[in-house]
C-alpha cells in the first residue's frame, strides 16, 4: 500500500513540454513586433526568460514601492521582462502588458504532452488526490491541461500568480497546503523536473520528492530528491 494519497505535479516539462509551447508563442510575439524570427533570438529569450525568473524565486526580483496588489505585482513581473530584454526599442509599459497578454495565450496553443503522463494520471488518479503546481501562467496552464485532455485527472491547481509567489517560496507552499483536501505532509510527493523550484520547494517545506530526469543529468550534492525516475511510468513502482 502507498504511503502517499497527494501527487503534486509540476506542469511544463514534466507533464507538458514546455519548449513546443514557448517556440510557438515566441514566434507569435515577435511577428507581432514586426521583428525577424532566428534560433538565435529564440534561444536568447529562453536563457533570459529562464535566469528573470530564477531571480523572482530567489526573493531577490526587486518591486517598485509604489506596486501595492497581487494583480500590479503579477502584471508589473510579466510586462518588465519585455522591457528588459527588448531594450533595444524601448517598449513602453503598455505595449509590454499588451505582449505579454498575447505571449501568454499563445502559451496555451502548441501544446504537447510529455510521453506517457496521460497513462500515468489515467492510471492513478483514482487512488491519489492529484494537484498541479505551476510557476506559469494560469490561462496557459489551464489552456494545457485542456488540450493535452490531462484535465478529468486533475483535482486542484495552482499557479504562482494566484499566490504572488512562485515555487520554492515556502508562501506558495503555504496556498497549497489551503487547498488539499490531505493535510499531512508526509503524504505528500511532489513531482518535477526543476531542482531549483520542485525539489527545493519539498526539500525546504518537509515534502518528498521526485526528480523527473528525463535526460540522466548530474544531480548536485545540495539536492536530496527522496526518488529519481526518467521516464513517468516509473513513478507507479516507486509510490
Amino acid at each position: 500500500m502507498s504511503k502517499y494519497e497527494t501527487l503534486i505535479f509540476d506542469l511544463d516539462d514534466t507533464l507538458i513540454d514546455n519548449n513546443q509551447s514557448i517556440k510557438y508563442a515566441f514566434t507569435i510575439m515577435i511577428g507581432k513586433l514586426g521583428l525577424e524570427y532566428s534560433d538565435e533570438l529564440y534561444l536568447k529569450w529562453k536563457k533570459f526568460d529562464t535566469s528573470y525568473w530564477n531571480i523572482w524565486e530567489s526573493g531577490k526580483m526587486y518591486i517598485p514601492e509604489t506596486i501595492k496588489t497581487l494583480e500590479d505585482k503579477i502584471t508589473y513581473l510579466r510586462a518588465n521582462r519585455f522591457i528588459l530584454f527588448f531594450k533595444d526599442i524601448q517598449l513602453d509599459f503598455d505595449t509590454a502588458v499588451s505582449l505579454n497578454e498575447l505571449y501568454c495565450c499563445m502559451l496555451g496553443v502548441n501544446i504537447h504532452e510529455i510521453e506517457n503522463a496521460n497513462r500515468l494520471l489515467s492510471d492513478v488518479y483514482s487512488s491519489y488526490e492529484i494537484l498541479v503546481a505551476t510557476n506559469g501562467p494560469r490561462e496557459a496552464a489551464i489552456n494545457k491541461l485542456e488540450k493535452s485532455k490531462l484535465n478529468p485527472y486533475i483535482s486542484g491547481l495552482v499557479c504562482s500568480e494566484d499566490v504572488g509567489f512562485s515555487k520554492p517560496m515556502p508562501e506558495f507552499f503555504d496556498y497549497l497546503y489551503d487547498i488539499t483536501e490531505n493535510k499531512d505532509k508526509t503524504k505528500m510527493l511532489l513531482i518535477g523536473d526543476s531542482l531549483t523550484t520542485d525539489i527545493l520547494g519539498g526539500m525546504n517545506n518537509g515534502i518528498d520528492t521526485c526528480w523527473f530526469n528525463p535526460n540522466n543529468s548530474f544531480l548536485p550534492d545540495e539536492y536530496h530528491p527522496t526518488m529519481t525516475i526518467s521516464n513517468l511510468l516509473q513513478l507507479k513502482k516507486k509510490i
